[in-house]
């Protein structure tokens, strides 16, 4: 695979990979032209991909001549125009190849001579694919500088590692909503229910992929800061960067977001309080609007970034409240007489994980409002009323 992103590859850098005398290698393949139309062309790319995918990902170039496996010269492509060329080799993979490789992108090179197409194949986490003719399946892999067949047992320890990456996402959100509930956060936090938000992308529990901190430690993390916190601050930690809220109250901080360095991110926030009414009793509740707006602008955010950061692929998608035993769920007047009587019946408010097939196309409204009714269900109400009727879309009540 060539080291540079794909965005900063220009014809200088392709012509002095030519004139160094670059070598194919397991993760990168030259070819002087682009797949034709022909079954027998749609079924060799396919083959590259899928190849790709089942090892380490790579970069398949197209309009480079090789001898030898050797990048000689440029061959710049001028049959086809670039984007008729992307928008028919991407219909190609997407009917030929299963499951569908998320992550996939196709960058134009413009060179002297017309351009330089590059196919870069992440290394799939929804592993293996195959290639699909008719009712035939095909299950390849690139093993050095070619492609072999895959064996039964490679074949199962592909589908194994998705599922023990996945398992391993669940355990590891499990494990940190722990340490929160018991009061071990990376800041102590003030006392009453946490609301919590972690999103764990598979690639980078794999190793593949890794969070540049020192960016957003200096420039962006002001991003992760928001309005009602008075401002915030951050701090390198043993996990990653650290953006914690404003002045420590007297018993802790009001809120933090966690960014971990393989990716992940956590964010917790204080979800209500004991207050007392006009008569002096005192009762514990939940705040309807933080706790909507909280979860939708987190996950919006969250899902956001590591786009942003360069992961592909699929992700877990976790939110609870912790200790939030019987509280109940303040609304406001205008929606509903009084507080509902029903109280959190249990100390930890836990829905499903949400598995998102792939970052970078995640519908993320549709995943958003069934977590955000689940929620609002948990205390008797029968969906999230933060919503607006008339249009579908979230429209808080703050």
């Amino acid at each position: 695979m060539l080291l540079q992103s794909l965005d900063n590859i220009d014809e200088a850098l392709l012509l002095e990979l030519c004139e160094e005398g670059c070598p194919e290698s397991q993760t990168l393949e030259f070819k002087s032209k682009i797949p034709g139309k022909l079954d027998q062309d749609k079924h060799e790319i396919c083959k590259d991909v899928v190849a790709l995918a089942n090892a380490d990902g790579g970069d398949l170039v197209y309009g480079i001549n090789e001898k030898d496996g050797i990048a000689e010269s440029i061959a710049g492509i001028s049959i086809e125009p670039a984007d008729a060329a992307i928008r028919r080799i991407n219909q190609v993979l997407d009917a030929g190849i299963e499951p569908r490789i998320h992550g996939l992108r196709i960058q134009q090179i413009l060179v002297s001579e017309g351009y330089v197409l590059i196919l870069r194949v992440p290394s799939s986490y929804d592993s293996p694919h195959c290639i699909r003719t008719k009712n035939n399946r095909r299950f390849v892999m690139r093993n050095d500088t070619g492609v072999v067949d895959m064996s039964f047992d490679q074949i199962r320890g592909a589908f194994d590692r998705t599922a023990t990456l996945a398992e391993q996402a669940r355990r590891f959100i499990a494990n940190r909503r722990k340490l929160i509930a018991d009061g071990q956060a990376p800041v102590s936090l003030i006392s009453g229910p946490q609301m919590v938000v972690h999103l764990v992308p598979i690639s980078g529990l794999a190793g593949r992929e890794t969070v540049e901190l020192k960016p957003i430690h200096d420039r962006f993390f002001t991003e992760f800061i928001e309005y009602n916190w008075h401002g915030g601050s951050r701090v390198y930690n043993i996990d990653g960067l650290l953006i914690h809220s404003a002045d420590k109250e007297e018993n802790g901080y009001y809120a933090y977001n966690q960014i971990f360095r393989n990716g992940s991110l956590e964010g917790v926030k204080l979800g209500g309080a004991l207050e007392k009414n006009l008569q002096g009793n005192e009762k514990a509740i939940v705040w309807s609007s933080n706790m909507s707006v909280f979860f939708y602008y987190s996950i919006k955010k969250f899902i956001k970034s590591v786009k942003v950061w360069g992961f592909a692929g699929p992700a877990l998608l976790g939110v609870s409240i912790v200790n939030v035993k019987g509280y109940e769920l303040q609304v406001s007047n205008s929606f509903h007489p009084r507080r509902h009587p029903k109280k959190a019946d249990r100390q930890h408010l836990v829905p499903s994980e949400v598995w998102l097939e792939d970052i970078g196309t995640a519908d993320i409204d549709s995943i958003i409002r069934p977590l955000l009714d689940t929620m609002w269900q948990a205390f008797g109400f029968e969906r999230c009323l933060d919503y607006n009727d008339a249009t579908g879309e979230f429209d808080a009540r703050l």
